[in-house]
């Protein structure tokens, strides 16, 4: 079947925005986000896949463009804020578990408390 150029704007345009109602929910699921931007990028190379030039596009077919763009550039700071929580959160629990590696490899312990050897 043989999508036209509406049908796969239309489609872009509304997988965009299911993104940005995702990404916008604080705890949401980076997942679902993947998914989204797998079904987006689909329908990005079918889109280069017929070739299409700026110059034939009708008005409207720029204005979905554009607001695509507009929420595109709205979720890159989300996205991009979202990964560094995440990495805020990896670096953090390196930490942790190189001081509990640390601590483990000085000795016995009692039961979780720490005993201090230097005497």
């Amino acid at each position: 079947m043989e999508m036209t150029v509406d049908a796969l704007l239309n489609s872009l345009l509304e997988s965009t925005v299911r993104l940005e109602k995702v990404v916008s929910v604080k705890d949401s699921e980076p997942d679902t986000w993947l998914s989204l931007l797998d079904e987006r990028e689909e329908v990005i190379s079918k889109i280069q896949q017929m070739g299409i030039e700026n110059e034939s596009l009708s008005a409207m077919q720029k204005q979905q463009l554009e607001q695509m763009y507009e929420i595109n550039q709205r979720l890159i700071p989300l996205i991009d804020g979202r990964m560094q929580g995440v990495q805020q959160q990896l670096n953090n629990l390196q930490r942790s578990k190189l001081a509990m590696n640390t601590y483990n490899e000085m000795g016995p312990n009692g039961y979780g408390a720490f005993i201090d050897r230097k005497k």
